[in-house]
């Protein structure tokens, strides 16, 4: 189900922004990101079947044989909180391939 978790953690963060938004109505820049977070989970959850998903999960499970994925846990939360600040994926793909790169990097591929 690694991809209810990447729906997940999107969501958690557009929960985050949806409580800053509370705190400050006039953020702006917030106000953008949660609508982008909650339409990337939405579209995370319907993507099982793209390439990018199926990489997703397959580097998911390497990392996870590994000591690489609470390296990489810290990486994919950074990049979520930067969505609609200064990181914008078009789609789940956009997403799940960036996640895809941070998987590498952490690992050193």
């Amino acid at each position: 189900m690694e991809h209810a978790i990447a729906a997940v953690e999107l969501e958690r963060a557009a929960d985050w922004r949806i409580k800053k938004l509370g705190e400050n109505p006039d953020d702006a820049e917030s106000a953008a990101a949660v609508f982008l977070l909650q339409r990337l989970a939405d579209e995370v959850r319907q993507a099982r079947s793209s390439s990018a998903y199926i990489e997703y999960v397959a580097i998911l499970n390497w990392l996870g044989e590994f000591d690489g994925m609470d390296d990489y846990a810290e990486r994919a939360h950074a990049y979520r909180m930067r969505i609609g600040v200064d990181r914008f994926p078009e789609s789940a793909d956009a997403y799940l391939n960036a996640l895809i790169a941070l998987a590498k990097e952490t690992a050193g591929i």
